[in-house]
């Protein structure tokens, strides 16, 4: 199984990389993450925000491999997911706010593939 990450940033890959990684791991599925650049955003921190991953992944079996590129985010998203032929999008949903709602709910939209969304207070169930 393959799984496509679009991480949003350093602290919001950190919110949910260990629960990805643990979701990878019950799916025996290799991660690929993917960080699309904000305008003003270096490829150096893009790299970064997918470290998280790799870092979280370390010594657990999962393989992950990570992706910067630039572009529009659900066209980006779905694209990349096209790609790697992924089974599964797996992405945050940090602060609630009304740009990731927007970007959950587009993916979701407009892509054939299944999207999972992990909400930011997962850690409370």
């Amino acid at each position: 199984m393959k799984i496509l990450v679009p991480t949003a940033g350093e602290e919001a890959a950190v919110e949910i990389a260990d629960y990805v990684i643990l979701v990878a791991r019950q799916l025996d599925a290799e991660l690929t993450v993917l960080h699309i650049l904000k305008q003003d955003e270096s490829k150096a921190n893009g790299r970064d925000c997918c470290a998280v991953f790799l870092e979280a992944a370390h010594d657990t079996g999962v393989s992950v491999t990570s992706k910067v590129a630039t572009g529009n985010l659900v066209h980006t998203i779905i694209a990349a997911a096209k790609e790697i032929d992924a089974d599964l999008i797996l992405m945050g949903a940090s602060s609630g706010t009304v740009v990731e709602n927007w970007l959950s709910a587009n993916v979701m939209d407009e892509c054939e593939i299944p999207v999972l969304v992990v909400p930011h207070c997962y850690r409370q169930f």
